[in-house]
């Protein structure tokens, strides 16, 4: 695979002073741009995104997002690799991003979510790949609770609820990137039919973000070789058990009825 490092340090001299304000930011703060947008990027440098662009293709890649994810393997490999299954490692990074999620989570923020679940009349959970486990779990905690909740994993499934969406409705939006595509517009499409947004994302500055009204963040080291992995989901459904927890103990009175009745439709199967 290729070293991007090595190339950079290779081409140097062949850069323009621009393009050498990049290299720079890349050689030294390599972790931290694969998780920048191109754009905040060339704010960050004060450069115009085309010299990014450039400078990407003279180290003789196609574009911003190919030199991310190559930057992110070698941090990888850097590291000495992660996940690689051990036991002590895998339950240390489980703790550290629950850790890491809950000191991040504003009970602020938690307080009007929980308003804002209360309020609404159906709750909308959208999720994608790995993250479409915390939407559907999402789906069950809220359920049991007596909201009328639903989760959509599919691109199209979740446009036309969108579609359906009003100022009844809240939609929870789930992404790691907060830049899935789908998922955007799925949001955009329902805030415009005025539904209200809660994005809960590893990234505070995403596109996902800055179009919900309500934004907690989900910690997780993401780099391309393992964010589909287990430990990624797990921060956010710790997120949604705090939303969840908090909406029960503060609405008990209306809540305990509901869950005293779907308990004893479910002792039959429970072989109690």
């Amino acid at each position: 695979m290729m070293q991007v490092t090595p190339q950079i340090k290779t081409l140097y001299p062949t850069f323009t002073k621009s393009e050498r304000t990049v290299a720079d930011f890349v050689l030294n703060h390599g972790d931290e741009l694969t998780k920048m947008k191109l754009s905040a990027l060339a704010k960050r440098l004060d450069v115009g995104e085309a010299t990014i662009v450039r400078f990407c293709r003279k180290i003789d890649l196609k574009g911003y997002q190919e030199l991310k994810f190559y930057l992110s393997f070698e941090g990888f490999e850097q590291a000495g690799g992660e996940g690689k299954g051990e036991r002590v490692e895998l339950k240390r990074g489980i703790v550290d991003n629950i850790e890491m999620t809950d000191a991040m989570a504003e009970q602020s923020t938690i307080d009007a979510v929980v308003d804002a679940v209360h309020e609404a009349e159906s709750v909308l959970l959208y999720g994608a790949g790995t993250s479409a486990l915390a939407a559907t779990m999402g789906e069950i905690q809220l359920f049991r609770s007596g909201k009328r909740a639903r989760s959509a994993t599919d691109a199209h499934a979740q446009m036309m609820q969108s579609s359906r969406s009003d100022s009844a409705t809240l939609v929870m939006a789930i992404s790691v990137s907060g830049e899935t595509r789908d998922l955007i517009e799925s949001g955009v499409s329902a805030k415009r039919n005025g539904a209200r947004i809660v994005s809960i994302t590893g990234y505070a500055q995403s596109t996902l973000a800055q179009i919900s009204d309500y934004v907690l963040v989900s910690y997780g080291k993401t780099i391309y070789s393992n964010q589909g992995t287990f430990s990624m989901v797990v921060s956010q459904m710790y997120l949604l058990d705090l939303i969840t927890s908090r909406y029960v103990t503060t609405h008990s009175e209306d809540v305990a009825p509901i869950q005293e009745k779907v308990y004893r439709s479910m002792m039959h199967k429970m072989n109690l």
